[in-house]
């Protein structure tokens, strides 16, 4: 009785190990992806043309990788948009014509010229992302650049 007892127990404690090295490993590696996108080779990764919504908006948009794989959203020094009081810089990301992702990245650093945001790992998933100026006072958005990725 006093082995079966013993058994029970450590298949218990075996049971609440493995849980948690599962639980770990999916901490660990949640995102797996996120830090794929840091590795490689610093350079331009992904880039795309702005398009006007509300306002004029022009220039480009990049996602650069430094060399130390830390991700960076970069205006062209063509970039311009309408200033206004509340602007704001967003990824985003759209299954169909529906928004699965609304990250803000900062307020805008000015309505021209080049710029550049430092992006968490969290913020860029993957490299199918638009690239949105926002007016928070008029709840619209100034212009959109849909990324592509370089191979």
């Amino acid at each position: 009785m006093r082995e079966v007892n013993r058994r029970k127990a450590l298949l218990a404690v075996l049971a609440v190990a493995v849980a948690g090295g599962v639980a770990a490993g999916i901490l660990l590696t949640r995102g797996g992806t996120e830090s794929a996108l840091a590795q490689g080779k610093p350079g331009v990764i992904a880039r795309g043309p702005f398009k006007s919504l509300a306002w004029g908006t022009t220039g480009s948009a990049q996602i650069v990788r430094d060399g130390s794989g830390h991700l960076k959203l970069r205006f062209t020094r063509t970039f311009t948009t309408q200033p206004a009081p509340e602007l704001f810089v967003y990824l985003a990301r759209y299954k169909g014509s529906q928004r699965v992702q609304w990250t803000e990245v900062g307020s805008l650093k000015s309505a021209s010229g080049a710029q550049e945001y430092a992006l968490t790992p969290r913020a860029v998933r993957n490299l199918h992302v638009s690239v949105a100026v926002y007016c928070g006072k008029c709840n619209k958005i100034s212009g959109a650049a849909q990324l592509s990725p370089l191979d």
